[in-house]
C-alpha cells in the first residue's frame, strides 16, 4: 500500500523543523558569552582533569578540567589556584578545536610542569574551597572566575576524599607575583591587615623603590619580606626594615 502523501509530508516537515532547531541552537551557542558556552558544554563527558604538582610544593598552581563536545571540539576551564592566600588568582576558559586544545594547553602544560591527574570532583572541591578561604580573608576571586566555573556543571565536590590545607604555617601568606603592581599589593595587604591584623599573616613583595607606595599604614613599622636580586642576579627573599630600608 502506498504511503499517505499527507503523512509523509508531515514527517518531512518535522525533520526539517528539527534540523532548523538544531541549527538555531548551534548558532546561539556560538554567539553566546563564555559562561553560556561553558554551561552548554557542561552536559558532555569530562575529557581531562588535572592539577599541577606546584599546588602542593609551592602553594600555587593551575588546575584544568575539560569536556569533549560531539563535534570534536573541547571546552575547558583553567584556574590558577593560590592555596596560601588569594584563592583563584586567575581563570580562563574557551571552546576550541581538539588540535588547538592538545597543542596549546595539554602539550604546552605537560612539557613545562609536573602534572597530577585528579578526579573532576577533586578539581571542583579544591577550586571552591580556595575561593571560600580567600573570601574568609576578605578577598574576591579573579573577575573571570564566575564566567569559567559553569564548566563544572553537576560535578559533585562531595565525592572527593582529598583534604587541602590553606594558608602557610597557620597563617595566610601573600606572595606577590610578577604582575602584581604596587597598587594591587597595597590593596591586598590592606585587606589582610584589616581582616587578620598586622601580625596575622605573612607576605613577600617585590623590592619596589618606594615601599611607601606598597605598604598600608598598619604595616609600616614592621619588617617587610622582600624579593630582590643579589649581585649575581638570583632572587632572594630577605627582611627589610621599613624605617631605614636597609637589611
Amino acid at each position: 500500500m502506498a504511503a499517505d502523501p499527507r503523512k509523509r509530508q508531515k514527517k518531512l516537515e518535522r525533520r526539517a523543523a528539527k534540523r532548523q532547531d538544531k541549527k538555531h541552537r548551534l548558532v546561539k551557542e556560538q554567539h553566546a558569552g563564555l559562561a553560556e558556552r561553558l554551561t552548554a558544554a557542561s552536559r558532555y563527558p569530562v575529557l581531562h582533569s588535572w592539577a599541577l604538582e606546584d599546588l602542593w610544593t609551592e602553594g600555587i598552581g593551575q588546575v584544568v578540567i575539560s569536556r569533549e563536545l560531539p563535534d570534536g571540539s573541547v571546552a575547558f576551564g583553567a584556574f590558577l589556584v593560590d592555596r596560601y592566600c588569594l584563592g583563584v588568582k586567575d581563570a580562563f576558559g574557551n571552546v576550541v578545536g581538539r588540535s588547538e586544545y592538545e597543542n596549546k594547553l595539554v602539550r604546552d602544560t605537560r612539557s613545562h610542569f609536573a602534572v597530577r591527574e585528579v578526579s573532576p570532583a577533586t578539581v571542583r572541591k579544591l577550586v571552591e574551597e580556595a575561593v571560600a578561604y580567600a573570601a574568609s580573608l576578605g578577598l574576591s576571586p579573579h573577575a573571570d572566575y564566575h564566567k569559567v566555573k559553569p564548566i563544572f556543571g553537576t560535578i559533585d565536590p562531595g565525592e572527593s576524599t582529598e583534604e587541602f590545607e590553606f594558608g602557610k604555617d597557620g597563617k595566610p601568606y601573600f606572595f606577590a607575583g610578577p604582575h602584581d603592581t604596587p597598587e594591587r599589593c597595597r590593596q591586598i595587604l590592606a585587606v589582610l591587615a584589616h581582616s587578620r591584623g598586622p601580625d596575622g599573616f605573612h607576605y613577600t613583595i617585590p623590592a619596589f623603590a618606594n615601599l611607601d607606595q606598597v605598604l598600608p599604614d598598619a604595616l609600616k613599622h614592621g619588617r617587610a619580606r622582600l624579593i630582590r636580586p643579589d649581585p649575581q642576579g638570583s632572587l632572594l627573599d630577605v627582611p627589610m626594615d621599613f624605617d631605614n630600608e636597609g637589611t
